[in-house]
């Protein structure tokens, strides 16, 4: 403002510090149906009033499905979603000795009748297909539970349950033979059913059979493998049916079929076929005469091993050990080699090689998932392959994250635990993938994985989770939001013209924008405006002032507050 200008003063008096307070609007009952949302709202004549609002005379805290707010001269609570249990009686009273006021409202609210719109639908499919059920109630909003044969289901990878309106499905992408049976939908106290059908596929030759050499005297194995544990097979000689006896033994070993053949002679020469009803394999079973072997060279010798039963694929979790046998038709002169991946195993802290008789084997004492590969076994010029999977070990939770509370403009760090150390790890906020930024900085030291919020914000509020492998951990993040108040207000002033005026106003905590205003026109500083502030304290000072009214208003985001300032003409003697 230049020296040479006179300001425009007017007088305004801070009528709050002088005003009762009173209820303008109080509370009402509020009748509303389970899981609706409502509203109390209370209106005072007087702004920035603290209150407290209490159910049954217990205080109640701000939160996601009850939140407590104020604006100006009305506050509120609102409810997102009722229950049956939020019926009572709601209190505001406000806060102070002095001129404390209270106003209090009923919640009554009404149970739902929930009933069953569109029954569940029996269903029957074919293993590996998709199936869905989908039940439909009559209110929105209802939590509702699956179950098969009264094992409770949950979301999973092979299962999606969604819930859309008056709407629930749930989902089986790939459907197995074990998934059959009675699928029920419960919501409430009413519940419906169907009887899920699953037809198996039909059993396919996954390992056909093999020509056979036997040897004479010697046992002979036939082995084939099938697409399913469960399926039965018949052997068969040329066209006759082989039924087990002292001579023939059928075994089935999880998917593998078997037969064996004993002190194996010429007259078994045949095609051998073993039949899984809708796939059948075949090969011939040759019989070698013996071979002395203290009368053979070493490399005849070497030329007449064969394998009997040769190795199975295996799968195990790390780290589990491997075991790897295989079964030859007499005892080898020169030690067999084992491989994996081509690379030759030797005897050490995690391999053990060992050979009983004909039998041999191998075990790998501790697996992990880099071992995953092809094993060979090489006797002479027969050798058997088999493929070793080692699947990583689950992760699993050890030390969940614990919901946590912070202030407005702090940071938080959310930390979760696992086991074994996750190689990938992801965090979200609700479903949204969170990546590294200024707001968020996120660390993986070994089994510990941290999540830290900076600059945090009411908008900040809302559930955290920290994903890996197939374990999820989440947690709450709430933040308190300081309210903003005036612990000094201004006061009036009246000086005589050519003085200084000063107003001076304190906030509860630091706030780096603030405005004066002189008749709601923004002042900045300059020779004859001086504006300071020393933490919460803000001041203004106007130099040379006319004999002139003016509205001095300062403001510090949604708080406003004004005063008057009455310059005096001078009188001169």
């Amino acid at each position: 403002v230049p020296t040479s200008v006179c300001v425009l003063l007017s007088v305004r008096l801070s009528a709050e510090n002088q005003t009762q307070l009173l209820v303008v609007k109080g509370l009402e009952d509020v009748e509303v149906c389970e899981s609706e949302g409502c509203t109390f709202e209370v209106t005072l004549n007087l702004s920035y009033i603290d209150g407290t609002w209490t159910k049954d005379g217990v205080r109640l805290k701000s939160k996601p499905t009850c939140r407590i707010a104020s604006h100006r001269n009305k506050h509120t609570l609102t409810f997102t979603r009722v229950t049956v249990g939020d019926t009572g009686l709601f209190s505001f009273q406000t806060d102070g000795a002095q001129s404390c006021i209270q106003t209090s409202g009923q919640l009554i609210v009404i149970a739902r009748d929930i009933q069953i719109m569109k029954e569940l639908d029996d269903k029957e499919v074919i293993e590996r297909q998709s199936v869905t059920f989908l039940c439909e109630v009559n209110y929105e909003n209802v939590d509702g539970r699956w179950y098969r044969d009264n094992t409770r289901i949950k979301h999973g990878d092979n299962v999606k349950i969604r819930h859309e309106g008056k709407t629930h499905t749930m989902c089986f992408k790939s459907v197995r033979p074990a998934n059959a049976g009675e699928i029920k939908f419960t919501a409430d106290r009413v519940s419906s059913y169907a009887i899920l059908t699953v037809k198996e596929l039909p059993v396919q030759i996954v390992k056909p059979l093999r020509v056979k050499i036997a040897m004479y005297k010697h046992k002979g194995l036939l082995e084939c493998q099938v697409s399913r544990a469960n399926a039965q097979v018949r052997w068969f000689k040329n066209r006759h049916e082989i039924q087990p006896s002292r001579k023939h033994q059928i075994v089935s070993d999880d998917v593998y079929r078997q037969l064996h053949i004993d002190e194996v002679v010429s007259s078994d020469e045949d095609t051998y076929t073993c039949d899984a009803h809708d796939d059948k394999t075949s090969c011939q079973l040759l019989v070698e005469v013996k071979i002395l072997m203290e009368c053979v060279p070493p490399m005849c010798a070497e030329q007449a091993i064969s394998i009997l039963r040769g190795l199975r694929s295996l799968e195990v979790t790390e780290p589990r050990e491997a075991l790897f046998q295989v079964e030859i038709n007499l005892r080898a002169g020169r030690p067999p080699k084992w491989t994996l991946d081509g690379e030759v195993l030797m005897e050490g802290p995690r391999v053990s090689i060992d050979r009983e008789g004909t039998m041999h084997t191998l075990c790998f004492n501790s697996t992990d998932s880099s071992m995953t590969g092809t094993v060979q076994f090489n006797a002479g010029k027969s050798r058997s392959t088999a493929q070793l999977t080692v699947k990583e070990r689950p992760l699993k939770v050890v030390q969940p994250m614990p919901d946590v509370e912070a202030k407005e403009n702090s940071s938080v760090t959310l930390s979760c635990q696992f086991a074994p150390s996750p190689r990938v790890v992801r965090w979200y906020r609700g479903r949204t993938a969170l990546q590294t930024s200024s707001k968020y900085s996120m660390r993986t030291e070994k089994s510990q994985a941290e999540l830290t919020i900076q600059g945090l914000k009411e908008s900040d509020t809302g559930q955290y989770s920290c994903m890996a492998g197939g374990s999820k951990s989440t947690a709450k993040v709430t933040v308190e939001v300081r309210r903003l108040k005036i612990i000094r207000h201004l006061e009036h002033v009246e000086v005589e013209e050519d003085s200084n005026a000063t107003f001076t106003c304190e906030l509860n905590y630091v706030v780096a924008n603030v405005q004066w205003l002189l008749n709601d026109k923004h002042l900045n500083a300059n020779p004859v405006t001086r504006i300071q502030n020393m933490g919460t304290i803000h001041s203004l000072t106007i130099k040379k002032l006319c004999p002139q009214e003016s509205r001095v208003t300062f403001k510090a985001g949604l708080l406003t507050e004004s005063t008057s300032l009455k310059v005096k003409v001078l009188v001169k003697s």
